[in-house]
């Protein structure tokens, strides 16, 4: 092959090479530089935004009862199981009795003797009394006597001494009848005893409820304080929710509340009852108590159920979809279109709702707002754009 042939030949080779790298290179910086950025796009309307405090809590009882005897005793009956539901003044359990019920008798029998001999020292008081007049009268007649010299002052002494032990028995005869008469009272008191000791053996039940607990079985030995059964009125009940204290400034009694039991979709409404004044050292969180207006569903003491807690709400407000906000050391910004090129703009937000954010000035309305079409990326500012 002639030389000046090759030497044309590796020309051509370097050309191609030369105008192969010029078009990869045009090809890449049309891809970098000048290809639009395909985006999500949305606009911001008008429309309602409302401000939520979620939280999880228990189902709780306003009126909550452990209940046991005031006296100690064994445990003959346990008439309530778990689960059932008792009414003002039902009997719920006994103690042994027979003991008491013995010195009860007891008691009685005392009571109808010392009435007896009440009886007796009456007829003895009776007699005594006759006695003391017949003796008064005979002195009486014998001072007279005496006074004309008609008997001796002997005869006259001998029936001064018959009153005097005619007085000294009547007043021990009404110091015998006092001392039964506080027999009786005192016998009296003790069968009053016995009979309290008879109505305290028995547990009634302090109000309509629930009984959630059983705590002891009959033959169990249980002393002053001892609970037996836990009983809870399951008609006046309340959650208590644990809330991020972060939003506590914002919190107010009567605020309302949607309340999501477990194993439903259907929202509860309620209201915000009580806030508590201590927060949680470990968790950050306080307690705060939701009443639920009206419950057409069966529930349970202790359920899990999710509150959300109404913060805020305003109407008509120019709002943007949350998913579109980013934020970086500066603040909040949100990616928005400016003659057909990405713009980074960082508008003033008010509340924030669950899945919207309330604008308050810089974005116009049904203004574009874009957002990458990967989770959390970030955009090129100054490059177009196209919607995907």
């Amino acid at each position: 092959m002639p030389a000046w042939l090759r030497r044309g030949l590796r020309f051509v080779r370097r050309i191609t090479w030369v105008l192969v790298l010029m078009v990869v290179v045009l090809a890449v910086a049309w891809m970098v530089l000048w290809r639009p950025v395909p985006v999500i796009t949305a606009h911001p309307d008008r429309g309602t935004i409302v401000q939520e405090a979620f939280g999880r809590g228990t189902v709780e009882s306003q009126r909550e009862a452990a209940v046991g005897f005031d006296l100690v005793g064994r445990l003959s009956d346990v008439l309530v199981d778990e689960g059932t539901r008792v009414t003002l003044g039902q009997e719920l359990a006994r103690l042994e009795t027979s003991q008491a019920e013995a010195d009860l008798k007891s008691a009685t029998t005392g009571i109808a003797a010392a009435r007896t001999s009440l009886k007796r020292l009456a007829a003895e008081e009776e007699r005594a009394r006759s006695l003391l007049l017949t003796a008064e009268r005979e002195a009486t007649r014998t001072r007279a006597l005496s006074d004309t010299g008609a008997i001796t002052g002997t005869e006259r002494d001998d029936a001064e001494d018959r009153v005097r032990v005619a007085r000294a028995d009547l007043d021990r005869v009404l110091a015998q009848r006092a001392e039964a008469t506080r027999g009786i009272d005192v016998a009296a008191g003790g069968a009053e005893q016995r009979r309290v000791a008879m109505v305290r053996a028995t547990l009634l039940a302090p109000f309509d409820g629930l009984v959630t607990r059983r705590l002891r079985e009959p033959g169990d030995t249980v002393a002053i304080g001892t609970t037996v059964l836990r009983i809870v009125d399951t008609t006046r009940v309340y959650i208590r929710v644990a809330i991020d204290e972060t939003v506590l400034p914002r919190l107010e009694i009567g605020q309302p509340t949607e309340i999501v039991f477990p194993g439903t979709t259907a929202p509860v409404s309620g209201r915000v009852t009580r806030i508590s004044w201590e927060a949680d050292r470990q968790t950050h969180e306080l307690f705060v108590d939701v009443t639920p207006d009206k419950l057409d569903r069966r529930i349970a003491i202790g359920q899990r159920a999710d509150v959300r807690i109404e913060l805020g709400r305003h109407e008509k407000a120019l709002r943007m979809p949350i998913a579109m906000l980013h934020r970086d050391a500066v603040g909040p910004y949100v990616y928005a279109d400016r003659d057909g090129r990405i713009a980074v703009v960082r508008p003033r937000f008010g509340i924030t709702g669950t899945t919207h954010v309330e604008v308050l000035d810089g974005l116009a309305e049904h203004q574009t707002v874009l957002a990458a079409t990967s989770t959390s990326a970030s955009l090129p500012a100054g490059r177009r754009w196209r919607a995907r």
